[in-house]
């Protein structure tokens, strides 16, 4: 694939790193891992195979060679030689197809993956583009892994999958310090809306609304943070930690947003709404669990039409 016009922020991403948060590598990965599972599902990729992460004004791409691909995500109207393309299903490319991205429709990123893959070069046991370190970085030169010759017969089939962006409800496990929050501030965490503001990026989603204040201000020691962590900041709002964040915070932790609401977070661009809603740990495995079952489902459901083709 050339990169004929480049957008914004495009940066190759998986899960992410894991295993190296002791040595002060952020795990990273992609903001929105429902997403990025669901593009591999439907690839017949493994789970964890990195994808391009790309956001609006996107990048013009031209295919140097046959391929198989699909996007998820966002909805930025994709266009392939001028056919209009849904998200989450598979179409075959050729050398020489352009893919474009014409407007915004719904959501702020979009996930682009190719069957087999990309070639790319991993770095701690993981091809996400480490953003601090720009690496692997994202070049107008993209090599897929797979140059085998690719059937010729166009898959016709997908899944119906989309976040609920009309849902501005944020689950949370809250930690130990949400009950040091006084009770006005407990309330109104849970019965305010939060306004994402424009100071919000890969690292963290800075929140507005009505400040909150601890029962008691003191010190507290920086301990570990990741992806989903709300934390209280000094002038009483809100940040989110998202895909980049730090791995220690010394700020006040009043919970963990579950991994669905946090790829549902990661489609709302700033002036967004959300509301908060306290879950128990046990309803939250359950979700988890859940998911799990529909992905399984689904990769299922593929697999049987894919023999039946």
């Amino acid at each position: 694939m050339e990169i004929l016009k480049k957008g914004v922020l495009s940066t190759f991403q998986d899960l992410g790193r894991f295993g190296y948060q002791s040595v002060g590598v952020n795990i990273g990965g992609a903001m929105d891992t429902l997403s990025l599972k669901l593009l591999n599902i439907v690839l017949g990729n493994y789970e964890n195979e990195a994808a391009l992460e790309i956001h609006f004004p996107c990048p013009h791409f031209q295919f140097e060679e046959s391929c198989i691909f699909a996007i998820t995500g966002a909805d930025f109207n994709a266009n392939l030689n001028g056919k209009l393309l849904r998200n989450n299903k598979i179409y075959h490319a050729e050398s020489g197809d352009n893919l474009v991205f014409r407007f915004k429709n719904k959501g702020e990123r979009l996930y682009i993956g190719v069957k087999g893959g990309f070639n790319i070069r991993e770095w701690l046991s993981s091809k996400s583009t480490n953003t601090q370190l720009n690496f692997p970085s994202f070049s107008e030169k993209i090599v897929l892994k797979n140059n085998d010759e690719v059937d010729k017969h166009e898959p016709n089939y997908g899944v119906a999958f989309a976040h609920d962006y009309s849902n501005r409800c944020i689950r949370f496990v809250p930690s130990f310090e949400f009950d040091e929050l006084d009770e006005d501030s407990k309330s109104n965490l849970l019965n305010s809306e939060f306004l994402i503001s424009k100071d919000s990026n890969r690292m963290g989603y800075r929140l507005s609304g009505v400040p909150l204040t601890l029962v008691e201000n003191k010190e507290m020691i920086s301990s570990s943070v990741t992806k989903g962590t709300i934390q209280l900041l000094p002038d009483g709002q809100l940040i989110i930690l998202m895909a980049d964040a730090q791995v220690s915070g010394g700020y006040p932790k009043l919970g963990f947003v579950i991994e669905n609401d946090i790829s549902k977070l990661s489609q709302f661009g700033s002036q967004s709404k959300i509301e908060f809603k306290k879950i128990s740990y046990e309803n939250a495995i359950e979700i988890m669990l859940e998911t799990q079952k529909y992905f399984d489902l689904i990769q299922k459901t593929l697999k049987f039409r894919e023999k039946e083709n």
